[in-house]
């Protein structure tokens, strides 16, 4: 491997593909932005056809600021501005003609919002759907985050399909393992979507139906001796003299009984007895102290069990993966099938479906346009790509003479579990026509420089691969902050030493332990010092923002906030984690399952269990003994249940967490604000999908638990979030920590040496033999060489994770090492200790000495210490943390400042509802503010005693939208009838009643015309109508003004207007009407109302109506309404003419028609003035009144 050159940044050539390599802190952002300058000036390319790629959302609107930025900034310059550095000098120079180049700037900053910014998969979208029609493809496709549902859904195919008929030895071994089609699908879910990938497995699948055989007849002649001869078989053990410790006297009863009850079946069990082995030859063979050891028939045939239950065993794992290989190949093929089908599409195939777009020779043409189209590209963390992505800028590029940088850090390469391959990046650097380093590190004092290049510069392999070489960097020269804490050494990068126990190697929980409570020990101090000014941080003193504690593992987070909340230092987390992987996303399904099933008193026990809602066991328990109070708790979950089944889960949700005292139980805890910060982000998740998927109730709940089951780390809406934007201590995992830096950073953790790989379904490694080329072993006969290959890689990633965290810092770091078991795996212990040569032998060799000795390994980090030049320090580890002492707060009285200004509310959206009632403005009105009377005596089944209320209300209207007026005899409403009432939780014997009501509310003439609803067709009607329109203003004396002047001074009506007392408003007015119907030329508002107004007829009739419409302000909704229709004719209608085509407003009580008593009962009617209307109208759309 060629060393790269250092990067001169206006020298570098415009006409070839290069690779930038950017170790920590040197400046790639800056970098990538001066080169956006020079291809803007230089190359006089447009924004527009740059196209700049990096990997997460985040990342791109960080790049796209920076990259404006360093526009304005140039320009700057250009116009004269004072020269800042290297870069501005070289600008002036390079373009002496600044008139003409601050144009080009400016045009460029005018038409920034052009930029072709994008994340990789933003990009893939783009020319996807540029190309589409070139392409064949469909012009827009869903976009969905996970497509793990759709996994499922084939795995749970080829579950039925394989298992469902399995033979019972298959099925016994599924249930051993535990297997479920869930777990199958999660084993296979990480490979799916990759063609560049090798799957191998079993060579060829086993004959089961010989080798269940073979262990039947194994299990048949050892169950047969046993029988025939236990009292010989059990002497024999007894009196063998065997050795004690392998064979203790006192063991031997329950050995034999186990076998008792092994052998008891006649049909043989998958299951083997644990103690089995004891009783074969070669184990008593072993134990014999003296003599022959005891020789009996059964030992014989229990070695042979044990051996045929071996090759039973092997052959069901053998076949499990090679179902398992099946799948993933049934996946791979079906998937797409049925995401084309649904006319959906995932992140990865955006990818994929663009790679192919661009196969030759088909995609030369595609090729040619991107590359027309963006003439040049950035790409930046590029050791973050993987073979379809490296293929696809190939693809465009190629060899072409086009200015093409890839800029990325195979050291900092930690995103394997996200598809990155570092191996992919090392191919694409073979092919770039230059090679550039970036070696001045911006970031870090030179002294942490000094001590980073030390640890990585020392070793011949310090990344295990020689392609990843470690290049020391240069601290620049340049003046910046200075650390200084009085009484302390000056050290950068501290080491405490772990000692171990009794000259053993410490536990690692025992390890862990201690390493957080010397951190929060630390940072105690730190603090403390800088509330007594005695740290500093240049002219400021420390403060908990400036330090970041990096861990690899959530419970690693939580043990240190734990500690450091111990001696009082606040902290705050950020994590990659999914906020459905936290104890709050569990709490809250118990919760929801609660609400959704009221009924089943044992989920809303849980429910009340759990510490979001707060109710103790004791508590619970004597809930429960006490009937009163146990139905006192459980009616608010029927209220939940009622509330997000009629109004949407949002509501309900705020009215739980405020109605169960959620926030105040919550905060008062130590880590009260990130509970509550979950439960906040969970519930906005949840009804984002329940509005997105139109989800409800049951389906959010399958929603939801699917997300707990298969949380996506890589979904950054469900990332979790900050919990407080104070200056805290700030827990950052190693992975969130990559781009960011601190003053000071705490590694706690670098010990840990725990290897993942081999762990699950499949062995993922890479073949040196084959180009390294990426593979997933499920089984092969390889297996165990691929196992040591996936080792390497993941040390070799761990040991880049170090270098990501080891460079965090700019002034100070802290790190934690010792005796401590697993740690001569750890990353830094092939630093210190590494294997004698690059050799497989060397590296098993090192592998296999996971235990060192306590003194060589603080030997091997003294010598590193004494080679930095005062750079490390090995420190013991440090003694019980005081807590935090933070500064006294200011004397003197504390007051609030005097408020001088007005705030002008903006546009809001408003409604009938919400200037009479104060209710939400954008939902239709079903008679909620209709007086809740009392149920009249039982035994009363007529209209007058239909339930009351708003349910009652939605009810009634819900079946008078779906009723054919024309068709609306007790056949035909009799079953929306029963649906509706079954929905609003109304008894099913109302039915007859609302039939009989309906027919009569159709039949009923509403005026002296003799119109009927009855005579209206489906399409001479809108039901719920909705509607919008602007309002200019709206003020409650403005709009009496009107009203008075147009005859609207009815005492009624008058105490009515006059009780408004909304604030002046602008913005929209929106609302629902129930019923719009054509009647020959005219067009006429109906709106129904189920108020009960008394017990009989009578209390409906025509001259107690006004008074019924004026108490509710119902003459000010009509009115409203009579605006909207008279707006939406106008628009539509080309001759409209109010007065020929507005019929008017009719307001039917449903509980006083009748066609016997005509028009003068239940219905109030009129047509107002044509006058009013449009100065109404003209006043909302002016806000003046004329």
């Amino acid at each position: 491997m060629t060393r790269p050159q250092p990067l001169a940044l206006f020298e570098a050539p415009l006409d070839a593909a290069s690779l930038i390599e950017a170790s920590a802190g040197t400046g790639k952002t800056w970098t990538i932005t001066g080169l956006y300058v020079r291809l803007l000036l230089e190359a006089e390319l447009a924004v527009r056809e740059i196209l700049v790629v990096t990997f997460t959302e985040a990342a791109t609107e960080e790049l796209r600021d920076r990259i404006r930025r360093r526009l304005l900034d140039a320009r700057d310059v250009l116009r004269g501005g004072a020269a800042k550095d290297e870069f501005d000098r070289s600008l002036l120079a390079r373009f002496p003609d600044r008139e003409r180049a601050t144009d080009r700037l400016t045009n460029a900053l005018r038409s920034f919002d052009e930029a072709a910014i994008y994340t990789i998969h933003g990009f893939c979208q783009r020319a996807l759907a540029d190309s589409a029609f070139e392409g064949a493809r469909p012009f827009e496709m869903e976009l969905i985050a996970d497509e793990g549902s759709l996994v499922q859904e084939i795995a749970d195919d080829f579950w039925r399909r394989e298992f469902h008929a399995a033979a019972p030895a298959v099925v016994a071994h599924l249930l051993a393992c535990r297997l479920t089609p869930e777990k199958l699908a999660d084993g296979i879910l990480r490979h799916v979507g990759k063609p560049f990938l090798a799957i191998d497995g079993p060579a060829a699948p086993p004959d089961l139906a010989q080798l269940e055989r073979a262990y039947a007849d194994a299990y048949a002649r050892a169950r047969a001796l046993w029988h025939a001869g236990r009292d010989d078989i059990t002497s024999l053990l007894r009196n063998a003299g065997l050795d004690g410790r392998k064979y203790q006297v006192r063991h031997f009863d329950s050995w034999f009984l186990q076998m008792d009850a092994f052998l008891e079946p006649e049909r043989a069990h998958p299951a083997i007895c644990d103690k089995l082995e004891k009783f074969t030859p070669a184990q008593l063979a072993d134990a014999a102290k003296k003599g022959p050891p005891p020789r009996h028939p059964f030992f014989e045939a229990c070695a042979g069990l044990l051996a045929a239950h071996a090759a039973l065993t092997g052959a069901l794992d053998a076949f499990l993966a090679d179902a398992k290989v099946r799948l993933l190949t049934e996946v791979n093929r079906e998937l797409a099938v049925r995401k084309e089908r649904r006319r959906v599409q995932s992140y990865n195939d955006l990818l994929l479906k663009l790679a192919q777009a661009l196969d030759p020779p088909g995609g030369d043409a595609l090729a040619r346009l991107l590359r027309a189209r963006y003439r040049a590209a950035l790409i930046d963390e590029f050791q973050d790509t993987d073979p379809v992505q490296f293929e696809i800028f190939r693809r465009i590029y190629g060899n072409e003479a086009a200015p093409v940088f890839f800029v990325g850090d195979p050291k900092q390469a930690i995103y394997s579990f996200r598809g990155a391959d570092v191996f992919a990046y090392l191919a694409a650097r073979a092919t770039a026509r230059a090679h550039y380093t970036l070696a001045t590190n911006w970031r870090s004092t030179p002294e942490l420089v000094r001590a980073v290049n030390v640890l990585f510069g020392r070793t011949a392999r310090p990344f295990v691969f020689e392609d990843i070489a470690f290049h020391e960097a240069v601290a620049a020269k340049r003046e910046q902050d200075t650390l200084v804490v009085e009484e302390d050494i000056d050290a950068p990068l501290r080491f405490w030493f772990f000692s171990g126990e009794n000259g053993k190697p410490l536990a690692k929980g025992t390890a862990g332990a201690q390493a957080a409570r010397a951190t929060a020990a630390e940072i105690a101090r730190l603090l403390t010092l800088g509330s007594q000014d005695r740290a500093r941080l240049g002219p400021r003193a420390l403060a908990g923002g400036d330090i970041a504690v990096l861990v690899r593992k959530h419970q690693q987070g939580r043990e240190v906030r734990d500690a450091l909340a111990a001696l009082g230092v606040p902290s705050v987390q950020h994590s990659q984690e999914s906020v459905f992987e936290t104890e709050e996303a569990s709490e809250l399904e118990r919760v929801l399952l609660a609400c959704a099933e009221p009924l089943r008193e044992g989920r809303v026990a849980a429910a009340l269990a759990t510490e979001m809602l707060g109710m103790t066991a004791r508590a619970l328990s004597e809930a429960s003994a006490d009937p009163v109070a146990w139905e006192a708790r459980l009616q608010p979950f029927d209220e939940y249940h009622r509330l997000w089944r009629d109004r949407g889960f949002i509501h309900m949700y705020r009215e739980l967490l405020a109605r169960e005292h959620v926030y105040a139980r919550l905060l008062r805890l130590p880590d009260g604000e990130r509970r509550m910060t979950n439960l906040l982000h969970l519930g906005e998740l949840a009804h984002a999908a329940a509005h997105r998927e139109r989800l409800g109730i049951h389906r959010l709940i399958r929603w939801f638990a699917e997300k707990r089951r298969r949380p996506n780390r890589e979904d950054e809406e469900a990332q979790l979030r900050l919990e407080s934007d104070a200056d805290l201590v700030k827990i950052v995992t190693v992975h969130k920590s990559k781009g960011l830096q601190y003053p000071i950073v705490f590694c706690p953790y670098l010990w840990d040496g725990r290897m993942r790989e081999g762990e699950g379904d499949a062995v993922v490694f890479h073949d040196p033999e084959q180009g390294y080329r990426a593979g997933a072993d499920f089984g092969s006969t390889r297996r165990a060489t691929r196992e040591r290959l996936a080792a390497r890689e993941e040390l070799a990633e761990n040991l880049r994770l170090l270098y990501v965290a080891l460079t965090r810092a700019r002034h100070r770091c802290y790190a934690v090492w010792g005796c401590i078991k697993d740690a001569g795996r750890a990353p830094l212990a092939w630093l210190l200790h590494p294997p004698a040569d690059a050799g497989e032998a060397a590296f098993k060799a090192w592998w296999e000495a996971d235990a060192r000795d306590a003194a060589a390994m603080r030997g091997a980090l003294a010598a590193i210490a004494e080679a930095s030049q005062g750079a490390i320090a090995v420190l013991p580890e440090p003694r019980a943390g005081a807590p935090w002492q933070p500064a006294a707060p200011t004397p003197g009285e504390l007051a609030a400042r005097d408020w001088s200004r007005r705030i002008e509310p903006g546009p809001r959206m408003t409604s009938f509802s919400a200037l009479t009632l104060g209710r939400d403005a954008e939902l239709p009105d079903y008679d909620a503010d209709a007086p809740v009377e009392p149920v009249p005596a039982a035994g009363v089944r007529d209209i007058h005693g239909f339930p009351r209320g708003t349910v009652a209300g939605q009810c009634l209207h819900a079946i008078l939208e779906r009723v054919d007026f024309q068709r609306a005899d007790a056949a035909a409403v009799e079953p929306v009838a029963r649906a509706a009432l079954e929905a609003h939780g109304i008894a099913r014997d109302w039915v007859p009643v609302v039939c009989d009501t309906v027919a009569r509310v159709v039949a009923t003439p509403l005026d002296a015309s003799g119109l009927r609803l009855a005579d209206v067709a489906r399409a001479e009607r809108v039901d719920e109508m909705e509607f919008t329109y602007p309002l200019a203003r709206l003020a409650p004396a403005e709009l009496r003004r009107v009203l008075g002047r147009y005859g609207r001074a009815s005492v009624l009506f008058r105490e009515e207007i006059e009780s408004l007392s909304f604030a002046p408003l602008q913005g929209y007015m929106k609302g629902f009407i129930d019923l719009v119907f054509a009647a020959g030329e005219r067009f006429y508002i109906a709106d129904y109302k189920s108020n009960w107004l008394g017990a009989g007829r009578p209390a409906y009739a025509e001259e107690h109506l006004p008074h019924a419409m004026a108490e509710s302000a119902y003459d000010l909704q009509y009115l409203v309404y009579a605006v909207a229709l008279h707006r939406h004719l106008g628009r539509h209608l080309p001759d409209y003419d109010y007065d020929r085509h507005f019929g008017g407003v009719f307001y039917l009580f449903l509980r006083g028609m009748s066609p016997e008593a005509g028009a003068g009962f239940g219905v109030f009617r009129d047509r107002p003035a044509r006058e009013l209307i449009e100065a109404l109208d003209d006043y909302f759309r002016t806000g003046a009144v004329r």
